[in-house]
C-alpha cells in the first residue's frame, strides 16, 4: 500500500492562485530568449566560418597555382639561359644537395615537378646534363593566408555579435508577449483584471486560448468552492443535532457505530469549511524576510505544537515566509503525521526547507504519484484527504513548494521556501 524509497510528488508553486514574483522568473541563461540568441549566434558563426573556409580554399588554391606557374616559367627561362651559355640566376641551382629530397625524388628519371616547402616554391627538371632547379619566394602566399584568417575571424566575430544582438531583440519581443500571456493567465486565475492579449498570429491565438481556459477553470473552481462551502454550512446544524442525538442513545455496539459515523460526518464538514477558508485566505499573503529556524520555533509555540513534536533546528537562512500560512500548513502536516503515521513526529528546519517526518508506514503510492486529492483516502486510517489539500493551498500561497517523500523510515513532507533576495 505504501511506496518505498524516495519517490516524491512535488507541487508547482504557481499551481494555486499564486502570482509569479521576480525571484521565480526563469534565469536568463535558461530562458527561451537566451537559447534562441545562442542558437542564432552559433548558426551565423558557422555559416561565416564555412563560407570563409570555402573562399579561403579557393583563393589559396588559385594563388598556389599562380606561384607554381611562376616557378615553372622561371625554370624554363633558367634552362634557356643555361643553353645559350649564360650563368645561372641567383635563385637557380644545379647542386642536388640544395634541392629538397622530395623534389629530387619526383624528378628522378626525367620530368618536371614543383614542390612547396613552406618558404619557397621550387621547380626542377632533370636533364642529361644534370638537375636544374629554381625557387620562388612564397611569402605573398603566406601573407595572403594570414590576411584571410584575420579577415574571417573578424567577420565571424561581427556576424556573431550582430546575430546575437538581433536575435536577442527579436526573441525578446516574442518572449515578452509570452510573459504577458502568462500574466494574463495568472491574473485570470487569481481573479484580477487580466491583461488584454492582442494580435492575430499564433502567439496571440495561443495566449487567448490559455487565458480563456484559465478563466473557465477559475470559474469552475470558484463554483466548486462555493457549493462545497454552502453545503457544509447548511449541513452543519442538522449534523450537529445528529451528533447530539447519537450521544443520547443507550450504550451498545449499534449506538457506538452511529456515534462514530456521525463524528466522521461532522469532521468531513469541518474539513470542507476549513478548505474553503484556506482557498479564501490563500489570496492574502504577507511574506516577509525572516530567519527560518526562529520563525518555525515561534510558530510551533504559537500553534501549541511544540510539545507534540521533536523540533530539530539546523543551519538557518533568511526566507520569504508568511507566518499565518506557515502555521496553518504545519498544523495540518503534524495532524496528518499523528493520524496516519506514528511517533515520533519530527520537525526539522534547515536552510530554506521545513520537514515534517513521522515513523509510520509512509505515503500511499497513489499519493506520491498524483499528489494530494480531496476526499481521497490517506493511509491505513482512511480520512477525507483534505488535510494535505489545505496544506497545499497555504504552501502555494506563499510561493513555496510541497514535496512528499517516503524515506524508508516513514513519511516526510518537505516545504521548500524561497530564499529572501539580498540575504
Amino acid at each position: 500500500m505504501t511506496a518505498s524509497g524516495t519517490d516524491a510528488w512535488t507541487s508547482a508553486p504557481t499551481a494555486l492562485r499564486h502570482p509569479v514574483t521576480p525571484a521565480e522568473r526563469t534565469p536568463w541563461w535558461r530562458s527561451l530568449r537566451f537559447r534562441t540568441a545562442a542558437a542564432m549566434t552559433l548558426l551565423a558563426t558557422t555559416l561565416v566560418v564555412a563560407a570563409g573556409a570555402v573562399f579561403a580554399h579557393t583563393a589559396i588554391t588559385d594563388a598556389t597555382a599562380q606561384l607554381r606557374q611562376q616557378a615553372l616559367t622561371q625554370l624554363n627561362e633558367t634552362i634557356a639561359t643555361q643553353a645559350f651559355g649564360g650563368a645561372l640566376p641567383p635563385r637557380a641551382t644545379d647542386d642536388p644537395a640544395v634541392v629538397p629530397g622530395a623534389l629530387r625524388t619526383a624528378v628522378h628519371g626525367g620530368g618536371t615537378a614543383t614542390y612547396d616547402d613552406g618558404t619557397w616554391m621550387w621547380a626542377a627538371r632533370e636533364q642529361a646534363s644534370g638537375l636544374i632547379a629554381t625557387r620562388v619566394d612564397n611569402s605573398p602566399l603566406r601573407t595572403q593566408w594570414t590576411n584571410l584568417q584575420r579577415t574571417f575571424v573578424v567577420a565571424a566575430v561581427l556576424a556573431a555579435a550582430f546575430a546575437a544582438a538581433g536575435s536577442w531583440l527579436a526573441a525578446g519581443r516574442l518572449t515578452a508577449r509570452l510573459r504577458r500571456a502568462a500574466r494574463a493567465v495568472d491574473d485570470t486565475v487569481a481573479g484580477r483584471s487580466a491583461v488584454e492579449v492582442r494580435g492575430d498570429d499564433e502567439v496571440a491565438v495561443l495566449s487567448r486560448g490559455l487565458a480563456e481556459t484559465a478563466a473557465a477553470l477559475a470559474r469552475s473552481l470558484d463554483h466548486e468552492r462555493a457549493i462545497s462551502a454552502e453545503v457544509a454550512h447548511d449541513m452543519r446544524t442538522p449534523v450537529t443535532a445528529l451528533v447530539g442525538a447519537a450521544e443520547l442513545l443507550p450504550d451498545g455496539p449499534d449506538a457506538e457505530r452511529v456515534r462514530r459515523v456521525a463524528a466522521r460526518l461532522r469532521g468531513l464538514l469541518d474539513d470542507l469549511l476549513t478548505l474553503s477558508r484556506a482557498a479564501h485566505e490563500a489570496g492574502e499573503v504577507h511574506a516577509v524576510p525572516l530567519d527560518l529556524v526562529d520563525t518555525v520555533d515561534e510558530v510551533l509555540l504559537a500553534e501549541g505544537l511544540r510539545d507534540r513534536v521533536r523540533f530539530e533546528p539546523g543551519e538557518s537562512s533568511v526566507v520569504l515566509v508568511d507566518r499565518e500560512h506557515l502555521g496553518r500548513a504545519l498544523t495540518n502536516l503534524i495532524g496528518n503525521a499523528e493520524r496516519h503515521g506514528a511517533q515520533p513526529v519530527v520537525v526539522r528546519a534547515s536552510g530554506t526547507t521545513v520537514t515534517v517526518e513521522d515513523a509510520g508506514p509512509g505515503f500511499p503510492a497513489e499519493v506520491l504519484r498524483d499528489g494530494p486529492r480531496r476526499f481521497g483516502a490517506l493511509g491505513s486510517h482512511g480520512g477525507s484527504g483534505i488535510g494535505l489539500a489545505i496544506v497545499l493551498q497555504h504552501v502555494a500561497a506563499s510561493g513555496a513548494v510541497l514535496r512528499l517523500e517516503n524515506t524508508g523510515r516513514g513519511a516526510a513532507a518537505v516545504v521548500e521556501l524561497r530564499a529572501a533576495p539580498g540575504w
